[in-house]
């Protein structure tokens, strides 16, 4: 039984961007606009729609444009609260901060979503596997994963018949088909147990690896839906005139 039983989000904001180059010299990326709105807001919509409505957005790079560009996060549908990083601390201490700052524990069921992410994928179903496999198999995380023809720009994510991760594989240098981590997670902040408050850790190269080596049981839940990681000015051309925007948040759920 949980402690609070509460549902919350965070949204990794903190980076720098640097893909994006020039674009991001005034304006952090998950604030960059994508057809007259802000990124991140795509986001803050798609967690409302799945009753996901107290979210923390874990920031640093810019941090003070944040404010004056969501408000208190009610004209999308959640109340939003900021914390902000004095110095990187990667994605994994970036999110061991977020839930700290946020009182967060073991027990609670937290969506993690990077801030330059637009993803089409049933959030509600995810959310349903986790509870269900931390209920009945004291799973910590439940991945968003899909298929793809070619693993090589994302590496791979091995599973088992009954959907527990047992490893993560590089990028391959030649092409092949497979699963791959399409960036959404609901985890149990017990999945960041072993990570210092105030270190610099990844959630993707150093978290996740580290729970399954100790035994921790981690899951996928499939869905092949479109993503875009928006983390370049082409991509940030393609969000543009993609189906993930167009639909808007709730009106298109599980595509």
């Amino acid at each position: 039984m949980s402690r609070r039983g509460r549902r919350a989000a965070v949204v990794l904001a903190g980076g720098r961007g640097t893909r994006m180059g020039g674009l991001v010299r005034d304006v952090p990326k998950p604030l960059l606009p994508v057809a007259g709105r802000p990124l991140i807001t795509y986001q803050l919509e798609r967690l409302a729609a799945a009753d996901v409505t107290d979210v923390v957005v874990a920031t640093g790079y810019l941090a003070d444009a944040f404010p004056a560009a969501l408000g208190d996060g009610s004209a999308y549908g959640v109340t939003l609260r900021l914390v902000v990083e004095d110095r990187p601390l990667g994605t994994g201490g970036g999110l061991r901060r977020a839930l700290d700052a946020a009182g967060l524990g073991s027990g609670d069921t937290v969506v993690v979503v990077n801030g330059d992410l637009l993803s089409g994928h049933d959030l509600g179903s995810q959310l349903a596997a986790f509870e269900q496999d931390r209920s009945q198999r004291g799973a910590v995380a439940t991945l968003h994963v899909r298929r793809v023809d070619d693993a090589r720009p994302y590496g791979l994510v091995e599973t088992g018949p009954d959907g527990r991760i047992h490893s993560f594989r590089e990028k391959p240098s030649t092409p092949c088909a497979g699963l791959i981590n399409a960036g959404t997670y609901v985890v149990d902040p017990s999945l960041l147990s072993e990570v210092d408050p105030g270190t610099v850790s990844s959630l993707e190269r150093d978290v996740l690896p580290a729970a399954i080596a100790r035994g921790a049981v981690l899951t996928a839940h499939r869905q092949d839906s479109d993503f875009l990681d928006v983390g370049t000015p082409e991509a940030l051309q393609q969000a543009e005139s993609s189906p993930l925007v167009r639909a808007r948040a709730g009106h298109d759920r599980g595509v």
